[in-house]
């Protein structure tokens, strides 16, 4: 029994010290460095989050209704119903672009957050909130739908305008919704398992490029770290994929139409498509989604805020943090610029 604790004690118990050091480093690194870092594993420290989210407003300034009895009994001015863009993603609340809009225009802002499975399409929960007579019992005059340019096609191709609605069933929301790589919450052990493989197995979710340029703030200005369905979702679309977004959004302005709303469409772009001029020997496929949707959508595009539109330049002019360093969301002078865009299209 001795020989046996001994054999024990050199060999299981180092290696279970080990595993759990290294599960209690990945926990504390991961607290508080952006969405990317979270779940890609990698250790940015807090400082940089910290720095950008000084930059934020104060406090919030919208209200978030997540029943749609609630939302039936209030009175808003603006509506916005989108993904994690629109619920706090990257420094929170306070640094968003619709905190910005509420305190920029001075103007009743609510944000509508039904449950998580709703929030996965905006573009269906808007169009079925406008089939349900919502925006009746409202008043809303003006409707601001928000998606993140990665997972449009995958959206638009599974809206169906035949739903029958039925909000009663779902459940209160969570903070953000899925636009942005799903925060780290396994287990430990799980995530020393993805350490392993992210690091010696090459299946990391988070790509890291070389900029010709600093474009970020922090230690590592001139490096992009995004996530990989930015190269793989969005691109190189077939005939049909593009009918399905061109006919969503008509489908989608023909209901406010119908329903005398004022309809705003953001189409927050994904970091690679900000950045991918400047990538060192880019051995990814240019991403044009936004300039597609510009001009497919050219009748009616002064219904929409084209983020790479307005971003972009930026970046050419030298300004720096447009987008977040550790995250996929833009920062929140980024925010109050896009909160301009949409605070001119309001009726």
């Amino acid at each position: 029994m001795k020989k046996f604790l001994i054999n024990i004690s050199y060999t299981v118990l180092p290696l279970w010290l080990l595993l759990v050091g290294l599960a209690t480093y990945l926990t504390i690194t991961g607290d508080n460095s952006g969405d990317l870092m979270r779940l890609g594993l990698i250790d940015s420290g807090p400082e940089y989050a910290d720095s950008v989210r000084a930059t934020a407003l104060p406090e919030v300034y919208y209200t978030t209704v997540s029943s749609d009895s609630v939302l039936r009994a209030d009175t808003c001015d603006v509506l916005v119903i989108g993904d994690s863009f629109s619920h706090g993603g990257g420094v929170g609340k306070q640094g968003d672009y619709v905190n910005y809009l509420a305190h920029d225009s001075g103007r009743r802002v609510t944000v509508f957050s039904p449950g998580e499975a709703r929030l996965s399409n905006p573009v269906q929960l808007a169009y079925d909130v406008m089939k349900a007579g919502l925006v009746d019992s409202t008043r809303v005059r003006n409707l601001v739908v928000q998606e993140v340019e990665r997972y449009i096609v995958g959206r638009h191709c599974s809206f169906n305008a035949g739903n029958e609605v039925d909000f009663t069933s779902q459940q209160p929301a969570a903070q953000s919704a899925a636009a942005a790589p799903a925060r780290q919450e396994s287990s430990p052990l799980l995530r020393v398992k993805d350490f392993v493989f992210y690091r010696f197995f090459g299946a990391n979710p988070i790509y890291k490029a070389r900029l010709s340029r600093p474009v970020f703030g922090g230690q590592e200005p001139d490096v992009l770290y995004f996530y990989n369905d930015d190269v793989k979702l969005g691109v190189n679309l077939t005939d049909d994929e593009r009918l399905a977004v061109t006919g969503c959004y008509r489908l989608l302005i023909a209901m406010a139409r119908e329903r005398g709303v004022n309809l705003i469409v953001v189409v927050a772009a994904d970091k690679y498509d900000i950045y991918q001029d400047w990538i060192v020997d880019n051995p990814y496929p240019a991403k044009t989604l936004s300039e597609d949707i510009s001009r497919w959508m050219a009748p009616e595009l002064d219904r929409f805020v084209i983020a790479r539109q307005v971003l972009h330049p930026l970046v050419e002019q030298g300004v720096k943090d447009v987008y977040l360093f550790n995250d996929t969301h833009w920062s929140p002078a980024s925010s109050r610029i896009i909160a301009a865009q949409v605070i001119n299209k309001l009726k």
